[in-house]
């Protein structure tokens, strides 16, 4: 009995037999369905000869069976069952890696290092910061201490207004005994004395000289007496009148001369030569 299944097997004819079979019953040429097959010759003589792995994967060579059995008209399906099914994939084995938990605890050091990094970084900033803002107690307490002992300072070098007072209360005492002395002197020798006194006075009235300004419309003025000494500055708004006196000559900047009317020792000064728009420089008292 095994001797015959083993003939029955050989003699029954293989794929790639069934369709070279089919071809020369069709009287066809391997050129000729290679061609529409658009398979080259030695394909299609692998395929006849059962050479399917040579063909690439076995779907590829049941698509070209179907097509064989398409040119031939022939029917492709119980080829097609005689062909094997494709292998199984096999599935790799489930097993546990201890290389991930290694892997994922390795991950989250390098994460927890990192964090801890930043917070040190953002609490020393901060401490850098403080430190480099805050004034030590000590260094405050000392401060206050120094500006103490120079307020005591002051107050210690400067007398009380109520000493100044009283100090010029005995310098006015102590001249009006002077006076009362002089007036009780002889005729003669006060007539003497009192004649360069009046001299002098009338010489300082004549040495001083009195400047008034009436600003109708606003400008800035500055004026220096003959002494360098600044007596008026700033700017002076419409309808003020300023007054000032000291020792001629004067030196006056106008920054609109043609707004103010000027008068110096009760004479008005005509300033209308000044070119308008313009700062106005000159003397007091005017050189003719």
């Amino acid at each position: 009995m095994n001797e015959e299944n083993t003939q029955t097997q050989s003699e029954q004819p293989t794929v790639g037999q069934i369709l070279k079979n089919h071809r020369e019953q069709a009287n066809v040429s391997i050129a000729t369905i290679a061609a529409p097959l658009k398979l080259s010759e030695l394909q299609i003589k692998r395929l006849e000869n059962d050479e399917f792995a040579l063909l690439g994967p076995i779907t590829f060579v049941k698509g070209y069976i179907k097509n064989y059995c398409r040119e031939l008209k022939v029917d492709s399906a119980p080829i097609l069952a005689m062909m094997p099914a494709p292998p199984e994939p096999t599935k790799p084995a489930n097993m546990q890696s201890f290389s991930r938990r290694t892997e994922k605890e390795a991950s989250d050091s390098r994460l927890m290092f990192f964090s801890y990094l930043i917070l040190a970084i953002v609490i020393g900033s901060s401490a850098l910061w403080f430190w480099q803002n805050a004034t030590p107690i000590e260094e405050q307490t000392s401060k206050i201490n120094v500006a103490n002992s120079i307020m005591s300072e002051r107050q210690a070098a400067q007398p009380s207004i109520l000493q100044q007072q009283q100090q010029a209360e005995i310098n006015d005492e102590s001249l009006l005994e002077s006076k009362d002395t002089l007036e009780t002197s002889t005729s003669s020798e006060a007539v003497t004395e009192m004649a360069p006194i009046t001299s002098n006075n009338e010489s300082q009235e004549d040495a001083s000289s009195t400047i008034v300004m009436n600003f109708n419309g606003e400008s800035w003025v500055e004026i220096y007496d003959g002494e360098g000494e600044k007596i008026a500055f700033g700017v002076k708004k419409a309808g003020y009148i300023m007054t000032v006196s000291g020792t001629p000559p004067f030196s006056v900047v106008l920054g609109k001369h043609d707004a103010v009317d000027i008068t110096l020792n009760g004479e008005p000064v005509d300033v209308s030569a000044f070119p308008k728009n313009r700062l106005a420089k000159f003397t007091l008292p005017l050189a003719e």
